[in-house]
């Protein structure tokens, strides 16, 4: 029952191109844990979409980490001069330009208080993390990414206005290994991790470290 529902599922998807209802049926109850199948095949599509369902081998390659847009004050509004599409995945950082100004986006200056990355491209990706980080911090809105909270434990909500975001945009299953290692390299500089990062971040960098 459950070979027949994903093969009419699949056929109607793709408006029925490729396989007929009664090929993927015959395919599908061959495979032992269906639902665990369905559930992989839905996280490839959502994670690395669809050029991963191929049979041909094929990289994508992290690009270099010099290529970090130029700050934006996180209040500035977006426009497609900043380089990426608002879906678009990939790697960011906050800093807090205080007392210097933001004319340099380096992963490893001083001023880098927060590194991470954003797969959702449902939530406008790294800018719906920058609305997260916002709304946290201005409007104590509780988000369950931790980093506007630690903010104002930290700065204080009044320094937003001294926070920028640099953002490195790239394929969406390149992120998270991106991520490790621009936080690697921090860890290897400082001997810590940046100040807004949560220490589960820091666990998984010694982790990494270690081997």
């Amino acid at each position: 029952m459950k070979a027949e529902i994903l093969a009419e599922n699949i056929v109607k998807g793709s408006g029925g191109h490729g396989l007929k209802k009664d090929q993927l049926v015959k395919i599908f109850t061959s495979i032992d844990n269906l639902e665990d199948f369905a559930y992989t095949m839905k996280k490839v599509l959502e994670h690395g979409g669809k050029d991963y369902l191929t049979t041909q081998s094929f990289e994508y390659d992290i690009p270099s980490f010099t290529n970090f847009t130029k700050w934006h004050h996180v209040d500035e509004k977006y426009n497609l001069d900043w380089g990426f599409d608002k879906k678009d995945a990939g790697c960011y950082m906050y800093g807090i330009f205080k007392d210097t100004s933001p004319n340099t986006v380096d992963i490893l200056q001083s001023e880098v208080i927060y590194i991470g990355e954003s797969r959702a491209t449902t939530r406008n990706c790294m800018l719906g993390r920058r609305t997260d980080f916002k709304g946290t911090v201005k409007n104590e809105r509780l988000s369950p990414y931790g980093c506007g909270t630690a903010f104002k434990e930290k700065f204080g909500k009044e320094n937003i206005k001294y926070v920028y975001q640099a953002y490195l945009p790239m394929h969406n299953s390149l992120v998270k290994e991106a991520e490790m290692q621009i936080l690697c390299m921090y860890y290897k500089k400082y001997n810590d991790i940046p100040a807004c990062n949560p220490v589960s971040d820091l666990r998984r960098v010694k982790l990494r470290m270690e081997n």
